[in-house]
């Protein structure tokens, strides 16, 4: 019981590691601080500055906090910094799909034409 505490009447445990959430939690934790952290990126190579960066993971763990899904802020942040390299590729990707389907559709349009 030294990693238990009562809080509100339930046994919450202490030292939980992300890996213990259920595959539909960490998914929805996941995707939650993808979607904000591509959101907030002005330019697609970059990563985004500590305040906001911080700002995003308050945002999340609150949402987290109201789910009642119960685990400790180090082990999201912790995850959060580990995904943050993915974020930014997957978004340079969508970003470069999107520029070459544009570029396709204009050189159909102009082959089109003649």
């Amino acid at each position: 019981m030294k990693n238990h505490v009562y809080q509100n009447g339930r046994l919450i445990q202490t030292n939980k590691k992300f890996s213990a959430l259920k595959q539909k939690q960490k998914e929805w934790i996941t995707n939650e601080l993808r979607q904000r952290y591509i959101s907030a990126i002005n330019y697609p190579h970059t990563k985004l500055h500590p305040r906001k960066r911080d700002q995003i993971l308050d945002e999340v763990y609150d949402l987290i906090e109201e789910k009642e899904i119960w685990i400790p802020y180090g082990e999201v942040k912790r995850h959060y910094f580990s995904k943050i390299p993915s974020f930014i590729r997957k978004n340079k990707k969508m970003m470069q799909e999107e520029t070459k389907g544009v570029s396709e559709d204009v050189s159909e349009d102009v082959s089109e034409d003649v």
